[in-house]
């Protein structure tokens, strides 16, 4: 049985694997470690826009206000604000691209404050305020960089097929580095990035496959997971 290689942070990483019901060996390495900061709350009357489950946390640690109208990428982050407590809850199409396309369709009657991590990969305020909407954005946490564990590190040494999920560019780009310092790992390596630019960040790692997610969003990554599952796995049930 192939091994999951999970390099997402732990609770991202725990989730995913309770949605995905992996079969085989699992291991987790966070890559990156999330640090919330302590950030002042939304202002009265402002809109909040989540990208993430962790700019969840940061607001929901720092007010017990809730009733504030909240703008969500997808239906992780959905999910998180919901089980947060937040009331007034719009799901977007899964992505930052048309969640910015469908506020500036329908541009809401207040400002919004956008929650995000240290390290982005889209201006999502500046391009709302570049579609005439009242925006800003507010640093939530912070996203460390970690080494590989002992655990991930044996993994990647001895022979056997790997899957490894990547969800950004920096993570993978993380994941590429930690390849190269490990000096000679034998694993076969089946790489499912959420999009082509995550794929292309894993630059010159030598894989076994690489599978690219239908949309990028977590029910894209299972789906590619399932793919390289049922290529991988043997027949339970020979005829």
């Amino acid at each position: 049985m192939p091994t999951l290689l999970l390099t997402r942070p732990r609770t991202s990483a725990e989730n995913f694997v309770k949605a995905a019901a992996w079969a085989g060996d699992v291991v987790i390495s966070p890559l990156i470690e999330v640090v919330l900061r302590p950030i002042a709350p939304p202002a009265p009357g402002e809109g909040v826009i989540f990208t993430s489950q962790h700019g969840v946390r940061a607001v929901a640690a720092v007010t017990g206000v809730r009733d504030a109208p909240v703008w969500c990428v997808g239906p992780g982050t959905f999910a998180a604000a919901q089980a947060a407590g937040f009331a007034t809850l719009h799901q977007g199409g899964g992505t930052a691209e048309s969640l910015i396309a469908e506020l500036a369709a329908a541009p809401p009657d207040c400002p919004l404050v956008h929650v995000h991590g240290a390290h982005v990969v889209t201006d999502l305020a500046g391009r709302l305020m570049d579609a005439g909407l009242r925006a800003r954005g507010v640093v939530g946490y912070d996203q460390h960089e970690r080494p590989l564990s002992d655990a991930a590190r044996q993994c990647l040494l001895r022979q056997g097929h790997v899957v490894v999920p990547v969800f950004s560019p920096r993570s993978a780009k993380l994941f590429a580095r930690a390849w190269e310092e490990l000096g000679a790992p034998l694993a076969q390596l089946h790489a499912l990035a959420i999009s082509a630019a995550a794929a292309q960040a894993l630059g010159q790692v030598p894989l076994a496959s690489l599978t690219i997610a239908h949309s990028p969003d977590l029910p894209g990554v299972l789906g590619a997971l399932g793919q390289v599952q049922a290529t991988l796995e043997p027949d339970q049930n020979p005829r």
